[in-house]
This record gives structure tokens, C-alpha cells and sequence, in this order.
């Protein structure tokens, strides 16, 4: 397996993994403000990391840069598991290079 291949595995991975931590925090029961902005943020980076996995030439393309950037912001925003995975991706796609 190519590490391109395996960057886009562990991407989305880390995606989907990213998608379902914020629609299970969108069954809290007892959301405001501070919560929600954050799922938000975390659903919008999700289809960001999906989208680029799906068709990267036509929305963002598949740069290990991207990867990284995307996996520091998701870890921020409350998605450790998926943004830990993201980061991993755009680390094995450094070592393409």
C-alpha cells in the first residue's frame, strides 16, 4: 500500500470518527452556546476531510499540509480521536515527499 493510500485511509478514518463524536454531541441534552459552536465546527471540518477524500481535485487538494493543519484544529474543537488520525495522515504524507 502506497502512503498516499494510506493517508487517505487514516483521513477518513479520522473523518468519520470526527462526524459521529459531534452528532453524538448533539444528543446532549443540555446544550448552549459554548456546546454548540464547537460541534459545529467539528460536523463542517469532518465533511471538509470527507470531501477531500472523495473527489480531491475539485474542493481541497490532497496536500499532507492540509492534513495537518485540519487534524490541530479538529483536536482543538473537541474531536481527539479523529484529529489525532487526521494528524497521523498528514504526517505519512509528509513522508511521501
Amino acid at each position: 500500500m502506497k502512503n498516499e493510500n494510506v493517508m487517505k485511509l487514516l483521513a477518513a478514518i479520522g473523518g468519520a470518527l470526527t462526524l459521529i463524536e459531534a452528532i453524538i454531541g448533539i444528543g446532549d441534552k443540555r446544550l448552549d452556546v459554548s456546546k454548540i459552536i464547537p460541534i459545529v465546527v467539528a460536523i463542517i471540518l469532518a465533511i471538509i476531510v470527507l470531501l477531500t477524500i472523495i473527489s480531491p481535485e475539485k474542493y481541497i487538494p490532497l496536500k499532507w499540509m492540509v492534513y495537518v493543519i485540519l487534524g490541530i484544529v479538529m483536536i482543538i474543537y473537541g474531536s481527539l480521536t479523529g484529529g489525532i488520525l487526521v494528524l497521523i495522515a498528514g504526517f505519512v504524507g509528509y513522508t511521501e515527499r
